[in-house]
């Protein structure tokens, strides 16, 4: 049913493909949002609930949107499609002969506004690609890898999110927490909130050494709510505190 649904939207853009807005510039606004602020190594589109398209460029701050009808993360050589919240494609390893979209939305990046022709002939080209791409990845067969790695994935994708809970990630990974939790010790010797913890110390971290974050900032784009709380975390992981590994 959701394929079907996918496809049948994925229709509706190609008929009339809907306004889109190009993130592509770091805004202080942003980083300051309540709307956990966050950071994708790889390319986003996403269609907005009031019907519009936002491309966001790798490594650019933008705001969660809520639930979207259709969220696409493409790079690295995988994919990932949700929609309304769910996911269609989790971390799915696409053929490199045929992962063309990391490609096609730099191009669009790039194409200016006002050609309202050719970007409308990119978004039908992007349309048509994420289709048959999700035809491909469907049919195929899907490793969906052991049960501790698909929830570390999980982790990866949604360490910013300040509401990410435990249950949450039990539920996407099909277990009780109690379950899950004991699979987390057993396998990386951490619960799951020790897990989580020590993968926005590690993100934060990265963002710090790369010179364009305040502390603040870094906290803020990897989950952390309170400045105070991660500077103590971060110094007890590192044994610095986090201004001193800042680029």
């Amino acid at each position: 049913m959701e394929s079907f649904a996918i496809h049948r939207l994925l229709d509706e853009l190609l008929a009339a493909p809907p306004p889109l807005t190009v993130i592509a510039e770091r805004g202080r606004v942003t980083l300051r949002s309540e709307f956990n602020p966050h950071i994708h190594a790889g390319w986003e589109l996403k269609l907005l609930a009031a019907g519009e398209l936002h491309l966001v460029v790798p490594g650019i701050p933008h705001e969660t949107t809520g639930i979207c009808p259709l969220s696409l993360e493409a790079g690295a050589g995988v994919l990932t499609v949700r929609s309304s919240g769910r996911y269609l494609l989790f971390n799915r390893v696409v053929d490199s002969r045929i992962n063309i979209l990391p490609e096609l939305f730099a191009l669009l990046a790039r194409t200016p506004a006002e050609e309202e022709r050719l970007r409308g002939q990119l978004l039908r080209t992007c349309f048509e690609t994420i289709r048959s791409q999700i035809d491909q990845l469907e049919a195929a067969p899907s490793d969906s890898g052991d049960l501790y790695a698909r929830s570390i994935d999980y982790l990866r994708r949604n360490y910013y999110r300040r509401e990410l809970d435990v249950s949450e990630i039990a539920a996407f990974a099909g277990v009780t927490p109690q379950h899950l939790n004991r699979l987390f010790r057993r396998n990386g010797g951490l619960s799951i909130r020790r897990q989580l913890i020590a993968i926005r110390l590690e993100k934060a971290r990265e963002l710090l050494e790369s010179g364009e974050y305040l502390v603040a900032d870094a906290a803020r784009l990897t989950g952390w709510s309170c400045p105070f709380y991660f500077c103590n975390s971060f110094k007890r992981r590192y044994g610095v505190p986090p201004v001193s590994v800042r680029g």
